[in-house]
């Protein structure tokens, strides 16, 4: 079994039907760093080393939580499933988010790192596999033991760029990401995206600290 031979949702909404009430164990796990981040677990009972886990890498401030449904999927297809939230985020959110010092890099070299580790310690010898949403998709080429991943599907991979939108938005995009993104964090310590309307779904994980190519910053701060 591997994420090719899984069925589709598509083509089996009839035959197989969610289950209403899949057993997951939430856990605590140290980052790298020693930060403690917070997830699920999706756990058959019997050890199986052919049978893959599958990290699932959750996109820029995207609760895990959000991806259960899909997590049943894949344990009611014969996958043991990890889901976790990126540090700031969720389950792994401390009491307050001023100064928190979190990066796309931290969550990507940091916090994946853990879950492979995390992975390859709850499940040995059982391939490791991960759906990356967006940002988690860049997050799988960060973590140094990423030779431990046997497959890897990204789902919306991108590292959101304002030169990349349509040229009728370009500027918009360029004042929130540049100029709202970081004056608000600046005033609040952290972007309050869950009580600003339109930024709720799926705000930035970081302020935008210019008109540079892309790539992965090193001061992106926390988002609510």
């Amino acid at each position: 079994m591997n994420l090719q031979d899984a069925p589709s949702l598509a083509s089996t909404q009839i035959e197989l039907s969610l289950p209403t009430s899949v057993p997951c164990e939430p856990f605590k796990e140290p980052a790298c760093d020693g930060f403690t981040l917070g997830g699920f677990t999706w756990r058959h009972a019997a050890a199986d080393t052919t049978r893959p886990v599958v990290i699932i890498n959750a996109a820029t401030s995207v609760r895990c939580r959000h991806y259960s449904r899909f997590a049943d999927y894949l344990f009611a297809n014969g996958f043991d499933v990890i889901t976790y939230d990126y540090r700031g985020i969720g389950e792994s959110r401390p009491a307050s988010l001023k100064g928190l010092d979190a990066s796309w890099s931290d969550w990507g070299a940091l916090d994946f790192e853990a879950m492979l580790k995390r992975a390859q310690r709850e499940f040995p010898g059982q391939p490791i596999d991960v759906v990356g949403h967006s940002f988690g998709g860049c997050a799988a080429g960060l973590g140094a033991s990423g030779h431990l991943i046997r497959h890897l599907v990204t789902v919306g991979a991108q590292f959101a760029y304002w030169r990349d939108y349509a040229p009728a938005h370009r500027w918009r995009m360029f004042g929130k990401w540049h100029l709202v993104m970081p004056l608000v964090t600046m005033a609040c310590g952290y972007f309050p995206a869950n009580v600003l309307a339109g930024w709720k779904t799926r705000p930035p994980a970081s302020s935008a600290t210019g008109a540079r190519p892309p790539r992965v910053t090193r001061n992106a701060p926390a988002v609510a």
